[in-house]
């Protein structure tokens, strides 16, 4: 027990025995006795409390003086005006605050932690450091297509957000006569609405042994983790969801375009059929999306003369357009066969992907603390939708059932 709390306990108790004696008088005049004892009491709650303030005071010099002593002694060169810590000062407190936890970590650490971080009131529960943070969000990029295909939304919180949409698409000028009125058309309203759905990561168990080793780049081995957990979870969800306790994936928002591929391959017609098939007003920011299985077929196709479709490129062994449009990887697509939708054109910036505020990582001090670890998991709310007034903005091509 830390020596402020047993101060301020002892006072409590005070104030206790005080109040007892009041209640027990119930109103009427105190006894000789009494009023001995609770001029006693008054006076011990004096001194009681006055131990007490004086301990907060010292607390907060002793604070302020950790941050001098570490601003002084660790101000980088060539910028006296900077207090911001390196990156190794704040790994190793970062370090601290998982092996110690929020309540226990030295005022000094704290300090260095808070400024790097952007955060306040450490205890030990949620923790948001923004490198952290930032790191995993690079990595999900990476990992998952959906990602970077579509726009990301942060909102603060996880209430229905509306989102929505008008066609107006057969509303056109007329020539009108003189004196003649105008026609009336009110445009088609509709919406759509995000939810937001939590994904949970497994829990990652951190060994005492391995918090303790000063040369182990912990936040790259979290961000790995986690964002590997979050790519799989999320992104799959995000292009193959069926929308029912989980988001509606592009694949199920999409809408089948007129082409008839076989069920074990894709032609050259096909894919101009695809492309053909999405209005212009979307094609002009369009991109492709597949994955690399149906990406080492496309590039084996061969025109009338033998040739391979993607010249550009080649050399290197990645293509890096098709009919001068760029594509998307993204594994949880699938692959090539029958009743499959195997690949998506369209303008995917329509995809809006929906996130509650940001990542969080949550620290576990007691589950498994008889094995000498800690336990980190992640979390985030998110949900998907395509934003179709009605002319689709992404098609798919769908394979002929066998």
């Amino acid at each position: 027990m830390s020596k402020l709390k047993e101060l301020r306990e002892k006072r409590a108790s005070v104030y206790t025995a005080i109040d007892e004696l009041r209640k027990s008088a119930d109103g009427r005049e105190m006894t000789a006795e009494e009023q001995t004892r609770w001029d006693t009491l008054l006076s011990d709650y004096e001194k009681a409390d006055k131990v007490v303030e004086q301990e907060e005071r010292f607390q907060e010099v002793e604070r302020r003086q950790a941050e001098q002593t570490y601003e002084s002694r660790h101000k980088p060169q060539g910028k006296e005006n900077s207090n911001q810590p390196s990156d190794e000062e704040y790994r190793t407190a970062f370090m601290e605050y998982l092996m110690r936890g929020g309540n226990e970590i030295t005022p000094e650490s704290r300090s260095i932690f808070e400024k790097r971080a952007g955060i306040t009131g450490l205890s030990g529960g949620v923790i948001v450091p923004k490198t952290l943070a930032d790191n995993i969000e690079i990595a999900l990029k990476a990992y998952g297509g959906m990602f970077e295909a579509g726009t990301i939304l942060t909102t603060s919180t996880g209430g229905d957000l509306i989102m929505p949409t008008i066609n107006d698409t057969t509303s056109k000028a007329t020539v009108v006569a003189e004196y003649n009125q105008s026609t009336k058309k009110a445009p088609s309203f509709g919406s759509e609405t995000l939810k937001a759905y939590t994904y949970r990561t497994p829990i990652v168990p951190v060994s005492q042994e391995l918090l303790q080793d000063s040369n182990f780049d912990l936040e790259s081995l979290l961000s790995g983790l986690l964002a590997e957990s979050f790519g799989r979870g999320i992104n799959e969800d995000l292009t193959v969801g069926n929308g029912t306790g989980k988001p509606k994936g592009i694949i199920n928002w999409a809408t089948a375009s007129d082409a008839a591929p076989a069920a074990a391959a894709i032609k050259l017609d096909d894919i101009i059929d695809l492309l053909k098939s999405v209005d212009s007003a979307y094609a002009r920011n369009g991109r492709f999306m597949f994955n690399r299985e149906t990406l080492w077929s496309l590039v084996k196709i061969k025109d009338t003369t033998g040739r391979y479709i993607w010249q550009e490129g080649a050399k290197d062994g990645t293509p890096p357009t098709l009919f001068g449009k760029s594509y998307i990887l993204n594994d949880d697509v699938a692959n090539i066969g029958a009743g499959n939708a195997s690949m998506l054109f369209g303008d995917f910036s329509k995809y809006k992907i929906r996130m509650v505020k940001n990542f969080r990582v949550i620290r576990l001090n007691e589950l498994l603390a008889e094995y000498l670890s800690i336990g980190l998991f992640g979390f985030a709310r998110v949900d998907g939708i395509l934003l179709d007034a009605g002319t689709h903005p992404v098609k798919k091509l769908v394979h002929a059932n066998a």
